[in-house]
């Protein structure tokens, strides 16, 4: 027997009931209403008195459920339609409406007036009706005056019959259906003991499974699966649907059904169908030929870290090939690939993370960075997932579900991840364990296509201060040692600072170490953002720099003055030493063609370049 919503029965097995139906058939003899929210729009199993399962919507399963417990009508109320009997009910239930002025197909225009037709309804004698007010937290465009008019007439109902006992009538029920928890008033719903307040969960893995049984024809090569294969599959649909309606998952059939998908094809459906896109970098042949060339790529910017480039390299070889958790049954919803950076400041971390994001996307825009240093305080977590409703701000949503929804093939950097919030660690956990998040309004942004790159200190200092001058690791370690060190200090602040194992154990062996920069790393450090400031002047203004060895010699040494700052330290003082007095030269001058730095001589901590 088909259902009018085109599915097909599914299975004789016995269906355990989602709680919330259970919930609904104990609570209709004695509540007089219900706030449902959550996933009201979606279609759910059903087994009838023969043991087969059909898919009903949420106002077929009601009237399944009304039915039984001895209502005689089912009646749906939104702001655009007006009343609308469900099309199951009988000819007799129209004319018990229509003496009871019930006008069908026609919105009311204010609270009072809708109030008054509900009272009309709740009290037809020897009539039991279950009224649906679809879209509460909306009635009257959100005019409070008029929704609290409705509310208040209809909670007086019920509290006076409660008050009185009025068990000599047939009890009818509204259900108030909304948004989220928390939509309409407090004064209402709290406290109330003729009201029960009901959250509709998406489908688990059963109703999963045995919906997915009902789509495999839709998949290319169905018919000619055996019965293992068979089973494989609706596994696979219904393991890697996690977090879907069932609405969802037809979707994802309808997709496969007209891209020609094949049923081992699951994963790829489900990721267009989640994404909107049928592009998929990842497997682009400029991307793998790029991959041939990463070390040479990322050396370019980044100098002195062998160990770190390698470990990386693995982790990206890995994750554009798909083998990012391969081990595990969720490897296609999590992240492509995590890496944890950690070590000395100014060694190279994020400069690390925008050279990836150039290798495998040409741009290192393509990189969402959150400097997790301002998101120290627990208010500042609303702008990562959105303002909570009813706050300013909430219809924009949060940074990073929007980040992913612009860019969903990305890398995305949480910077100087041990500043952040205590509360941030929850979000992090559920990214890296089902690669996906929700923000306040609901919208969800998924993870499966990003690499997410965490950078931190940890480790820095060690809690014996009375050696070492307090450091933890040392220039003089090797890399070994350093290492060592490093992960040490990880582990123990994700398990003994923060109580949080479970965080360490999902980055598994992705923490890369870096190491001090000597010397020699930080010439190389100095020539190469030398040679971009020069390459800078020359594209902004057509002039080439030039600058006599001694005058070199003497800038080198001026910004490696003090090398342990690392990269960044370099950094700094050739923009103070370098950069501000030859844009000082080019505006006083305007040279057409060529600046020559020829001397560099001292005052105090100043250079003063001469010029030829």
């Amino acid at each position: 027997m088909a259902n009018d919503t085109g599915q097909n029965p599914a299975s004789d097995k016995i269906l355990n009931e989602p709680v919330w139906v259970d919930e609904l058939h104990t609570g209709l003899t004695r509540r007089s209403h219900f706030v449902i929210s959550g996933n009201v729009r979606d279609v759910y199993p059903h087994q009838g008195a023969d043991k087969e399962v059909e898919f009903l919507t949420f106002p077929q399963l009601l009237w399944r459920i009304a039915q039984g417990k001895g209502f005689s009508a089912l009646l749906n109320y939104s702001p655009d339609s007006g009343f609308e009997l469900h099309s199951e009910c009988n000819a007799k239930a129209s004319g018990a409406l229509k003496e009871a002025g019930i006008v069908l197909g026609q919105p009311l225009k204010s609270g009072v007036e809708l109030a008054e037709a509900h009272h009309n309804l709740i009290t037809i004698e020897g009539f039991r009706v279950a009224v649906v007010f679809d879209y509460a937290a909306h009635l009257f465009d959100g005019q409070p005056a008029d929704i609290n008019a409705t509310l208040i007439a209809a909670d007086q109902e019920s509290r006076q019959a409660y008050l009185q006992g009025h068990d000599n009538r047939p009890s009818s029920a509204t259900l108030w259906l909304v948004d989220r928890p928390g939509d309409l008033p407090e004064w209402f719903t709290k406290g109330n003991d003729g009201l029960r307040e009901i959250v509709v969960e998406l489908p688990n893995l059963e109703d999963r499974y045995v919906f997915a049984e009902t789509l495999i024809e839709h998949f290319a090569d169905a018919k000619g699966l055996d019965e293992g294969e068979r089973a494989e599959f609706l596994e696979q649909f219904a393991l890697q649907a996690d977090g879907m309606s069932l609405v969802g998952m037809r979707n994802v059939a309808f997709l496969a059904d007209d891209e020609q998908l094949a049923c081992s094809q699951i994963a790829e459906a489900i990721r267009i169908d989640r994404l909107g896109t049928r592009r998929n970098p990842w497997k682009s042949p400029v991307m793998r030929a790029r991959m041939m060339r990463a070390e040479e790529i990322i050396t370019r910017r980044i100098k002195g870290q062998k160990h770190a480039i390698e470990k990386s390299l693995d982790i990206l070889t890995r994750s554009i090939a798909g083998l990012s958790g391969a081990q595990t049954s969720s490897r296609h919803s999590r992240p492509r690939g995590v890496l944890f950076l950690v070590g000395p400041t100014g060694t190279g971390k994020t400069e690390l993370a925008k050279a990836i994001t150039e290798l495998l996307f040409g741009d290192d825009t393509a990189c969402h960075r959150f400097d997790m240093s301002e998101f120290m305080e627990e208010n500042a977590i609303g702008r990562l997932i959105g303002a909570p409703p009813g706050h300013p701000g909430h219809e924009r949503g949060g940074e990073l579900v929007n980040a992913m929804h612009k860019r969903p093939f990305s890398v995305v950097l949480f910077d100087e991840v041990e500043k952040a919030h205590p509360r941030i660690l929850d979000m992090f956990l559920q990214i890296l364990d089902e690669g996906r998040l929700t923000d306040s309004r609901g919208s969800t942004g998924y993870f499966s296509e990003a690499l997410i790159i965490f950078t931190s200190n940890i480790g820095m200092i060690s809690s014996d201060h009375t050696q070492n001058a307090g450091m933890n690791i040392l220039p003089s370690d090797d890399y070994d040692e350093l290492e060592r060190k490093l992960v040490q200090a990880v582990r123990d602040h994700f398990r003994l600072e923060l109580n949080r194992p479970e965080l360490f154990n999902r980055l598994g062996q992705n923490i890369i170490s870096f190491e001090f920069i000597d010397g020699v790393v930080g010439s190389e450090i100095f020539y190469a953002i030398l040679e971009r400031v020069k390459s800078a002047v020359q594209a902004e203004h057509g002039i080439k720099v030039e600058i006599a060895t001694d005058a070199l010699e003497e800038l080198r040494t001026l910004c490696m003055s003090d090398w342990f700052e690392g990269g960044r330290g370099i950094a700094n003082r050739i923009e103070t030493h370098v950069i501000n007095p030859l844009a000082r030269q080019i505006f006083a001058h305007q040279p057409q063609k060529t600046v020559r730095i020829s001397a560099v001589r001292r005052e105090g901590d100043r250079a003063i370049l001469e010029f030829a």
